[in-house]
């Protein structure tokens, strides 16, 4: 059974003030809630999460078009559904899989022209995103009961490369694409109810891809899906550019062209490094939301404090795994260890990875950005910082009078940290150049 909690910071705050006002006056009353906001909106973008444990009931709709002859069959679509699942459970550590039901197939009733939709976010038609979600769900539900599945993800079965074809690879249709503010750039999707043949409606999260594309395009959307929506926000939110995306240089399409925030450490921001290879693990942010990070597992450091942490590789699961440090509002720093190991073996460079997040830009413009410790190396691919080498030593905000600097690497892929001013990780570990 899955289990997705949303918190909300302000129900916890009514939550909590029926037991101040129990036991303090009305003035002692007063006090504790005006502090108890503020603490509770100083840390509202750290809070926002949707806690995705166990089994993730999705139902899998393979859909065919009049004149167009998929290129695959239903027990390469079930492979396809097990390694997602196999990065699923990877990923969160054996806490959260899917659950699948794969059915199909299903004759849609137009060709794929009819629902053929742009490659660039900017200019997708929801009204054709709409026919194929209502024409493909209408069908399933002669044979299957839609009720008891959190998400349905939609196979279309046509050979696509960007513009042919179907025209898009994979998509969030909802929360996603089905919602019009969010495709006129107003990035505001809502979890929007569908109607189905026979009366019937649907308002659960839908995923869609073709039959060609990556792992990582179909993991990428399902997590917006399992995220969910939050104060007019996804959970899960893109973390590559959206401008490039609609606007791309001219050449392929690749992921890298698009992931200059957080570059390919997290697939939320890169599908996939190498397309022959499995996609990227999710960073500290994404598992953090979702709730595969335990509190117990995190390591909270004050702006100007001194502290030495070990961080086991993010890829574990076990230890400690991620220092966090709140700087401004509610921006804060996480800092983590990448190791090739698990999920992190696809990775390019290891090290001490330090993220940015500003959780009150909108998606798709830099909620969270790597740090580059190796500017010289194009694409973020090598961008952990690590212990004596480099062309940067040590991270440091000196706005917010934070630094961390890579220590020690040991031989069990543990690395040691220190979190301290920037005055005094220049003395530890200054930068070549100065």
């Amino acid at each position: 059974m899955m289990k997705r909690t949303i918190r909300n910071p302000l129900l916890d705050l009514l939550q909590r003030s029926r037991v101040l006002c129990r036991r303090a006056g009305l003035t002692a009353c007063l006090t504790l809630l005006v502090a108890s906001f503020a603490a509770t909106v100083a840390t509202a973008g750290i809070n926002m999460t949707a806690t995705v444990l166990g089994a993730q009931r999705v139902l899998i709709i393979a859909v065919r078009f009049p004149g167009t002859t998929p290129t695959v069959d239903l027990q390469q679509i079930q492979d396809k559904i097990d390694r997602v699942d196999g990065y699923v459970r990877e990923s969160s550590y054996g806490k959260a899989w899917l659950a699948p039901k794969l059915a199909g197939w299903y004759d849609m009733p137009h060709d794929v022209g009819a629902y053929k939709i742009s490659p660039y976010n900017r200019d997708v038609d929801p009204d054709r995103v709409r026919r194929l979600v209502t024409d493909a769900l209408s069908a399933a539900q002669r044979d299957v009961d839609l009720e008891p599945y959190d998400s349905v993800w939609i196979l279309v079965g046509a050979y696509t490369r960007p513009g042919e074809g179907y025209g898009m690879l994979c998509y969030a249709a909802n929360p996603g694409m089905l919602s019009k503010g969010f495709i006129r750039g107003q990035f505001a999707p809502q979890l929007e109810t569908v109607s189905l043949a026979g009366g019937r409606a649907f308002a659960k999260p839908v995923t869609v891809s073709v039959e060609n594309a990556h792992v990582g395009h179909v993991v990428h959307d399902l997590l917006h899906a399992l995220g969910g929506i939050k104060e007019g926000k996804r959970v899960i939110p893109d973390l590559y550019d959206f401008r490039l995306q609609s606007k791309p240089p001219p050449g392929p399409m690749l992921p890298e062209v698009f992931a200059i925030h957080t570059g390919p450490w997290d697939i939320m921001s890169q599908h996939f490094i190498d397309r022959l290879q499995s996609p990227p693990a999710p960073s500290s942010f994404t598992r953090l939301r979702l709730g595969w990070i335990t509190p117990d597992q995190i390591v909270t450091v004050q702006p100007g404090e001194t502290r030495e942490v070990v961080l086991a590789p993010l890829a574990s699961g076990k230890g400690v795994l991620v220092v966090r440090v709140p700087t401004s509002g509610d921006r804060y720093v996480l800092v983590e260890n990448r190791q090739r190991i698990g999920g992190d073996a696809v990775q390019r460079s290891t090290g001490m990875l330090v993220l940015e997040v500003d959780p009150s830009r909108a998606e798709g413009t830099a909620i969270v950005r790597t740090v580059d410790a190796n500017p010289g190396t194009a694409n973020l691919y090598a961008a952990p910082f690590r212990p004596g080498t480099g062309e940067r030593r040590h991270y440091e905000n000196t706005s917010s009078g934070v630094a961390v600097v890579p220590l020690e690497l040991a031989a069990d892929h543990s690395l040691r940290v220190l979190v301290t001013t920037p005055q005094h990780a220049r003395q530890v570990a200054p930068d070549p150049d100065n």
